[in-house]
């Protein structure tokens, strides 16, 4: 697992590095993100949707429709309050918040555009997720992204839209593997 993090890094750094050295010109994008995240699949069986955080640092360079973004986020995901028998199979239902927060680095396809560019995202990283209950403990684990968004407007500032599809990678005995969509809008500086 850290040896796929330390080579997905690598190849980021060459890909920027080499566009810099072609170009000469390297831009740099800080922005800030807020919004809504989804649960999929089995989360959503006792997670309800809940709000999301994203801190941005964009690397690329202006002639060229790849980059290197590297994310850090917060995301809560509050407790169904329906529920009030345990699933199917009799195991009991962790009726409590749970928070994922942690770092990613994606590489960033942008297709042509002037004041308004779609944007594809795909990359892993790191996600800390921990159960809002007493003695539980946070677990580090390897997860994917990928999704798609947009940015609008020109000059020193920008609006973003974007939204991801999260799977973050679990052994059986800790619930298995979960997945959340953020939906996030935010500024580029």
């Amino acid at each position: 697992m850290t040896q796929m993090w330390r080579t997905f890094i690598g190849a980021a750094c060459l890909l920027t590095g080499a566009s810099t050295i072609a170009l000469a010109q390297k831009s740099y994008a800080l922005g800030v993100a807020g919004g809504v995240a989804v649960p999929v699949g089995k989360l959503s069986d006792t997670k309800k949707a809940g709000a999301s955080a994203l801190a941005v640092l964009a690397i690329g360079v202006s002639d060229l429709p790849v980059g290197v973004r590297f994310d850090a986020f917060y995301n809560n995901l509050p407790r169904r309050s329906d529920l009030s028998s345990p699933q199917s199979g009799g195991a009991a239902v962790p009726n409590v918040d749970m928070r994922v927060a942690g770092a990613v680095a994606n590489l960033v396809f942008a297709f042509p555009g002037s004041n308004s560019k779609a944007y594809m995202l795909a990359g892993a990283g790191l996600y800390n997720a921990k159960l809002d209950a007493a003695g539980a403990k946070s677990q580090n684990n390897l997860g994917f992204d990928g999704g798609l968004g947009a940015t609008f407007g020109s000059g020193p500032v920008a609006i973003f839209l974007e939204a991801r599809y999260n799977s973050i990678s679990r052994t059986t005995a800790n619930g298995g593997v979960y997945h959340f969509v953020p939906i996030t809008l935010g500024l580029l500086f």
